[in-house]
């Protein structure tokens, strides 16, 4: 992004971002408990900004031998997901920051302190 052109949400995909949100309680239930995050943001619409979502639990639907669990199997994978509009305070964006304009922002810890369950 050059000095004078002025900042738009398309500057940001693919970066790390700040969100600044205005509460946690609609994001709790999936394990995000902090105001403050860091994402790398994925790309945005009308009702909110995808981000990147890393070591989220899904269920295993099916063994290593193609079987149905016999007991809850869960696996870890990075999806995407919708923040949206009126959950967010502010977005603060790093343009030419090393680790935060990508490549590598992942060398660091980057998005969500997501709670397991003991």
């Amino acid at each position: 992004m050059k000095k004078t052109e002025m900042m738009k949400m398309k500057n940001i995909i693919g970066d790390v971002v700040l969100l600044i949100l205005a509460n946690t309680e609609a994001l709790a239930e999936i394990g995000v408990t902090q105001k403050t995050i860091y994402v790398k943001a994925l790309g945005y619409d009308d009702f909110g900004i995808w981000v990147e979502f890393s070591n989220f639990k899904i269920p295993k639907l099916k063994t290593a031998k193609g079987e149905k669990p016999k007991r809850p199997m869960y696996q870890s994978v990075t999806g995407s997901l919708l923040i949206q509009w009126p959950l967010i305070t502010s977005i603060v964006h790093f343009p030419g920051v090393e680790d935060f304009d990508f490549p590598s922002p992942f060398e660091s810890h980057i998005g969500f302190d997501v709670e397991t369950e003991k």
